[in-house]
């Protein structure tokens, strides 16, 4: 689960990461324009980005509250051990759809699984993480000799190497847009392609240089809900308190800000 501020009054919108993962999904949709690759195999990578998350969806139905503060759990400050369930239930859900869906979901959640690994306590990087690491390393590889068998020629180590790296730069620009209202203008590297400038130039509306999208303009959003910005004695209290839809939005151009 996402959990943006918001101001005033002092409330959170509380996103899911299904919700986050469709965002991704829109985006790489219609990407492809200029010298942006293309993403391939579409379907699959299309597929993998959209379902990464699926892991959350219980979750993010009766997301846990932080008994040291009362804030709902952001994806960011979950227990370790419950992000190793979930992340293995996106993974096993991903083995359902082929070989390179588990392969590239896999290979994000390995990626998040050794990049937090460093501040965790030696106990819980041996019970938690290195047991992780071990089942998924396997099952990457199993995958990707699974996939490559497919078609020799044309499904090597390296296109999958970028459709992982595609499913990473996807998620990261969802969140770039989820986590909180940006105001100023970021630059970020596409894989296979330049780096991509976005700019916001109000609040429903960001630039996008050079042009990366294979349509001249896009509209997304996102649908959340807005809760209050208070301590809650745990998430049965977060459930019963009050809450509205919340929709966010915006308006995608070509081009750097508005003079």
């Amino acid at each position: 689960m996402i959990r943006r501020d918001v101001t005033p009054p002092p409330a959170w919108i509380l996103i899911s990461q299904i919700e986050h993962a469709q965002l991704a999904a829109r985006l790489a949709e219609h990407w492809g324009a200029g010298e942006f690759a293309p993403l391939w195999p579409r379907r699959e990578l299309l597929w993998a980005i959209e379902h990464h998350d699926d892991g959350w969806r219980q979750w993010d139905l009766a997301p846990g509250v932080d008994p040291a503060n009362g804030r709902p759990r952001s994806f960011t400050e979950m227990q370790p051990e419950d992000s190793a369930a979930i992340w293995s239930t996106s993974i096993e859900t991903a083995r359902t759809a082929g070989p390179l869906e588990a392969y590239v979901v896999a290979g994000h959640f390995c990626v998040l699984a050794r990049r937090v690994s460093g501040w965790l306590s030696a106990e819980i990087r041996r019970d938690v993480v290195e047991p992780f690491l071990a089942r998924f390393d396997k099952l990457m590889a199993d995958s990707l000799s699974a996939w490559q068998a497919l078609d020799p020629a044309r499904n090597t180590r390296d296109t999958a190497e970028l459709a992982l790296a595609q499913l990473q730069f996807f998620d990261a620009l969802s969140l770039w847009f989820c986590c909180s209202a940006a105001s100023e203008a970021d630059v970020v590297q596409a894989p296979a392609g330049p780096t991509l400038t976005l700019t916001p130039q109000g609040p429903e509306r960001v630039g996008l240089a050079p042009w990366p999208l294979l349509v001249p303009r896009l509209e997304v959003a996102v649908e959340g809900r807005l809760v209050a910005a208070q301590s809650y004695g745990s998430g049965e209290e977060l459930a019963a308190g009050s809450t509205q839809p919340a929709r966010l939005r915006w308006q995608l151009h070509p081009g750097p800000a508005e003079s």
